[in-house]
């Protein structure tokens, strides 16, 4: 089954078994290089990357076909899989919604992410229900933020800066 929900998340659900210890796998795929980016500023603040792999599609030599096949051959029913992608409807996500679809492997499709989200996910402890990941999406999209400095305002050392 495939639902589109309009928060840019995609459920690719098949029959998993129950009260099987699943294994937690993630897949960042972007146009150019900002999946390896991601990578880089998760393995910074948490040092957790070794369930994570990263495609910069359309970019040097990569194949990105060859390279997602490569990461769907290396999940198995039992996992829990989260995909990344940079444009909900694009090329990317695009492709690898079909994939999966086509091998009916159950996945969580995030698009359109922040760097809060993937955090979550990466130091979840627990596997995520649906509507974990919904609160999770929820409360992340909150960390968008605007800032206007339109006024400036000098801090001399005397006054407290926060």
């Amino acid at each position: 089954m495939f639902l589109k929900v309009g928060t840019g998340i995609a459920y690719i659900k098949v029959n998993r078994k129950k009260g099987i210890n699943h294994m937690k796998k993630i897949l960042i795929a972007t146009h150019g290089h900002l999946a390896s980016g991601f990578l880089s500023s998760i393995q910074l603040l948490t040092g957790k990357v070794q369930e994570i792999t990263v495609i910069n599609a359309y970019v040097d030599e990569c194949d990105f076909e060859q390279e997602l096949n490569v990461f769907v051959n290396q999940v198995n029913e039992q996992d829990q899989i989260f995909v990344f992608t940079d444009l909900f409807g694009g090329s990317v996500n695009q492709k690898i919604t079909k994939t999966f679809l086509e091998k009916e492997i159950a996945v969580t499709i995030l698009s359109g992410f922040n760097l809060p989200i993937l955090l979550e996910i990466v130091l979840a402890t627990k596997e995520l229900t649906k509507e974990d990941i919904q609160e999770l999406v929820n409360k992340c999209q909150q960390e968008l933020k605007m800032t206007i400095l339109d006024e400036v305002h000098v801090v001399n050392e005397e006054e407290d800066f926060f």
